[in-house]
């Protein structure tokens, strides 16, 4: 059974200054998850200006970034330090909560997701955690590319650990080249386009649009147009518990909201650079 788009969420332009174009597809008034993500951003930016340079707090989530090309290095309160290239990805368990400031070697085209830890991971240790490209499984097809970062799409097991039954898979399709990508029937799935315009059984999808998906065990996707396409596939089983923003953190109930705000300001979370005061 195929699934077919329900319904189309184009993202929001929070910056499109000439150096940085950020847009964020979730979350939104009207769609506060797709499974257990409850962030999109997708970014670009040329010079070494970046977003979440500086040292910052999350709680309750897992913090997930992805780079199609650049690099950037990561630091935390946990003294963890890496480095990431094109291709790679990252995850940090925030749970109770923790520091990290990204610095950018270069421009850099990147996703940053999060997820809603689920209530009884909300407070657990942080940790982080590296992907390298190479230990990405890459599906190769007709004109077509799919790379599985977690979950289980196309046939692969991405070798990211999330909660929640987290799926997020990056799909390349050169000019009018098509694919049909086998899924699980029962997560929560959509299609975020970074570029380029696809037909997804009869609908467009265009840069820059989250589309919905409804229930099924295969997404048939065509590029259409003379430019290539890039996508991910993002879902998951539905979140768990309420989820409350206040910022960097998401929480279930408003007493954690207060207590990580709590936690920050007393340097519960760690300390880096300086940060907090």
């Amino acid at each position: 059974m195929e699934r077919t788009v329900t319904s189309i969420l184009p993202a929001q332009d929070l910056i499109d200054d000439g150096d940085m174009h950020l847009r964020r597809a979730l979350p939104q008034e009207q769609q506060t998850a797709l499974g257990p993500f409850v962030f999109i951003d997708h970014y670009r930016h040329h010079s070494l200006r970046g977003i979440g340079d500086r040292p910052h707090p999350h709680a309750g989530i897992e913090v997930v970034s992805y780079l199609f090309d650049g690099s950037v290095e990561h630091r935390d309160s946990m003294g963890f330090r890496d480095t990431l290239a094109a291709g790679d990805a990252q995850f940090i368990r925030a749970g109770r909560g923790i520091l990290h400031a990204e610095q950018p070697q270069s421009g850099r085209h990147g996703l940053q997701l999060w997820t809603s830890l689920p209530p009884e991971l909300k407070l657990v240790e942080p940790s982080y955690t590296s992907i390298r490209a190479a230990d990405i499984p890459e599906i190769v097809g007709e004109g077509s590319r799919l790379y599985v970062v977690a979950g289980d799409v196309g046939g692969a097991h991405g070798p990211m650990a999330l909660s929640g039954g987290a799926i997020f898979a990056r799909l390349h399709l050169d000019p009018n080249a098509s694919a049909t990508v086998e899924v699980a029937a029962g997560p929560e799935l959509g299609l975020y386009v970074l570029q380029g315009e696809v037909d997804v059984d009869g609908t467009q999808l265009s840069a820059g649009t989250l589309g919905m998906l409804g229930d099924g065990t295969q997404v048939r996707i065509a590029a259409r147009g003379d430019e290539p396409v890039e996508l991910t596939v993002l879902g998951g089983n539905p979140v768990q518990g309420a989820v409350l923003f206040s910022g960097p953190f998401v929480m279930d109930t408003p007493e954690r909201l207060e207590q990580a705000k709590r936690d920050f300001a007393a340097g519960r979370m760690g300390r880096l650079e300086g940060v907090p005061f």
